[in-house]
């Protein structure tokens, strides 16, 4: 419920103040005092966008604010999911800077203008002769007969399983998309894997092959040096080996005179013994080499084997083809895994819609039985408010797929004069037949669900009389449910207010402003009068404004 607006320097407002309370709000004012503008501040409230043009005073920023009271709403999980402060007192500000710039909060956290319209269209309803397109759209429709059929329960659960299924279906079409692109590749991964896995590739293996294939390529030169060393090591009396023997035994005889000749003894001998044992590997070296082209071939064949497969894979080392052959075992394995995952994504969907046409029975079978309601009721609203010929019907036709709102199609068929054919609503309406309907479908809904702020701005358009009277009795018991405001010219309208505002201009600083107060029962009596008569309020339109105001 709104229940304080606040605007500064917006258009041709300086200064304005207005409280609301629940009930009938009736706004009235001469054509061109500032109602429309009054509309305007609110809509830029809803997340509107804003117009530097809309500045009365172009070097102040205007402010537009209103507190409303929603403790009446569900609206939790949108503060949540928004991160914004929840509080049953809310409030919403829109600023308008001289530089052209807008800012938007919400319980003085900054917001963008869609978070602002998203809270705003759940607080406000505004309804113009020319806003009435809601009544031709399926969902609006469809929630008439849900609220009659007080089935949103009903609703919200298969809602919750319409989405589960819905994203369960995107994740198995992504997952069947990856796996046509996998079967279209599966060939040619089988064929590079069977290849790596067959070459039996070791991380250290080419370097080995490396040292073996030089030794191969080089024996003849290699076993020529390392006889000529083991000569040099081992011939009788000119080998080193045996020269140093003799040194070491000389060195021996003094080496007990000194612990210096003792170190010398020590470490001839040392290396007599190293160059012995290097004497003994030379010549089991020479024993063991032999010309092997056959094993030469294979060297080369594998190292050139290697290499293509570097080179196929556009890697240097032996550890990245290894991570390869280990990537492309694992797609392989996720390959069966993803055909796993996918068959039980189709599982569960499957189930799901079995819940998903279950309970799509259950709300056809409800919104079924509401029809003869509803049509009964907007039909008595409608005859109230001068359309007594009307005629309606309503069918549900079944869908093949699932929607978000259940399995339904909705025919809404209308004629509004005796003797005219029944055709869909969105054809048979004029302007004003469609806002004494939409009228008469918020007065249906306004026992039963709870709906925001209800502002009308003259849809009352076009009529007069005991018509007008019963669009202010419609107005009157619909504000028993909702909070209601009002822009009439009608006064057998306004005569039904729990509270009446008058938009007048005035010159202020010799400019024009526009001013709202809110009238006193006195003040009430004149302005209805005013409203029959005009300017010059004669005796019995003071009198008839009485009697409207008391009936």
């Amino acid at each position: 419920m709104l229940t304080r607006l606040s605007v500064s320097n917006f258009a041709i407002i300086d200064e304005l103040q207005m409280q609301f309370h629940k009930g009938l709000t009736i706004i009235t004012g001469e054509t061109g005092a500032g109602k429309s503008i009054l509309l305007g501040a609110l809509k830029l409230i809803l997340g509107e966008r804003a117009d530097l043009k809309q500045l009365n005073d172009t070097s102040k920023k205007c402010i537009i604010e209103a507190d409303f009271d929603i403790s009446g709403l569900d609206l939790e999980v949108f503060f949540k999911e928004n991160e914004l402060d929840f509080d049953f007192e809310t409030i919403l500000r829109r600023e308008l800077l001289p530089s052209g710039k807008s800012r938007a909060f919400i319980n003085d956290t900054p917001v963008n203008l869609q978070t602002l319209q998203g809270l705003g269209n759940q607080l406000i309803d505004i309804h113009s002769q020319f806003n009435t397109e809601n009544l031709f759209h399926q969902n609006f429709q469809l929630q008439i007969l849900d609220a009659y059929a007080n089935q949103f329960d009903l609703i919200k659960d298969y809602q919750n399983l319409f989405f589960k299924r819905n994203q369960k279906s995107e994740r198995l079409h992504q997952l069947k998309e990856s796996l046509a692109q996998l079967n279209l590749e599966a060939d040619y991964k089988d064929f590079l894997l069977e290849e790596l896995e067959s070459a039996q590739l070791e991380i250290n293996e080419l370097e080995d092959l490396g040292r073996e294939q030089k030794e191969l390529q080089n024996i003849d030169e290699i076993q020529r040096i390392l006889i000529e060393v083991e000569r040099q090591l081992d011939t009788p009396e000119l080998g080193i080996l045996s020269q140093l023997y003799e040194t070491a035994l000389q060195l021996h005889k003094i080496s007990e005179w000194s612990e210096e000749l003792e170190g010398f003894h020590k470490r001839i001998e040392s290396a007599r013994i190293e160059l012995d044992d290097l004497h003994s590997e030379i010549n089991l070296k020479i024993q063991r080499m032999e010309s092997n082209p056959e094993r030469l071939i294979l060297i080369n064949e594998r190292i050139d084997l290697i290499h293509s497969l570097l080179n196929k894979h556009r890697v240097q080392t032996l550890e990245e083809l290894i991570q390869i052959t280990i990537n492309l075992k694992d797609e392989k394995s996720g390959f069966k895994e993803l055909e796993k995952e996918i068959l039980q994504l189709e599982e569960e969907i499957a189930k799901l819609e079995v819940e998903l046409n279950q309970k799509s029975v259950k709300i056809t079978k409800g919104r079924k039985s509401s029809i003869p309601f509803v049509e009964k009721e907007l039909l008595v609203s409608l005859e109230k408010l001068g359309m007594e010929n009307a005629e309606m019907k309503w069918e549900l036709k079944p869908k093949q797929q699932f929607t978000s709102n259940g399995k339904d199609e909705i025919i809404f068929l209308f004629s509004a004069n005796k003797g005219s054919s029944l055709k869909p609503v969105s054809k048979s309406v004029s302007g004003g037949e469609r806002s004494r309907l939409m009228l008469a479908v918020k007065k249906a809904l306004a026992g039963k669900l709870e709906l925001p702020t209800l502002i009308l701005d003259e849809i009352d358009t076009g009529v007069s009389g005991k018509v007008a009277n019963e669009v202010g009795n419609l107005m009157k018991e619909m504000a028993k449910d909702l909070q209601l405001i009002s822009i009439t010219h009608l006064p057998q309208v306004a005569a039904k207010a729990d509270y009446h505002f008058k938009v007048s201009k005035t010159l202020k600083s010799n400019q024009t402003v526009t001013e709202v107060k809110e009238l006193s029962e006195l003040q009430r009596i004149h302005e209805i009068a005013e409203l029959i008569s005009g300017s010059n309020i004669s005796e019995t339109a003071l009198h008839q404004a009485k009697e409207l105001i008391n009936s």
